[in-house]
């Protein structure tokens, strides 16, 4: 952890860190299906409460520019809710109709027993995607349309 504290620049710890992410060093790129169809998601209700805490989250991921708003686009996902173990809740986007329109990954992840036996010479791992998920690559520009999702 410590080693953490000591070169805490480098990591986005928060979405106002995440507009210095450099787009030339890594982007998210979509190839779809050439016979793929866009796919609208009708808004999805949800109970008030939830509501509450995501339009929190939205405003605090507006604020810093990490997405922008927009209207009438092709492709539109929902927006989901998910518990986590402490109880908060993770905004998170319905992309299940967007990844059945792209071609299946030729070089999945590597089984995990591969994985551990790859860690086995090390005394740390990071872990850091699996408390601060995806969100910390950029889209590309060129598709940032088909990342589109609806709110109330």
């Amino acid at each position: 952890m410590s080693i953490l504290k000591e070169k805490h620049k480098v990591f986005a710890w928060s979405y106002v860190y995440m507009s210095r992410l450099d787009s030339k060093l890594l982007v998210h790129n979509l190839g779809l299906k050439k016979d793929a169809k866009p796919i609208k998601q009708t808004l999805q209700k949800m109970h008030p409460t939830i509501a509450l805490i995501m339009k929190e989250e939205l405003q605090n991921i507006l604020e810093v520019k990490f997405i922008q708003t927009i209207e009438y686009f092709y492709w539109i996902s929902n927006m989901v809710p998910i518990k986590k173990p402490n109880g908060n809740i993770r905004v998170c986007i319905d992309f299940k109709y967007l990844n059945k329109a792209c071609p299946k990954d030729d070089f999945p992840l590597l089984n995990i027993d591969n994985l551990v036996d790859a860690m086995a010479e090390h005394e740390m791992i990071s872990l850091m995607d699996e408390f601060f998920g995806y969100n910390h690559i950029k889209v590309a520009t060129k598709v940032q349309h088909k990342t589109t999702f609806t709110t109330p």
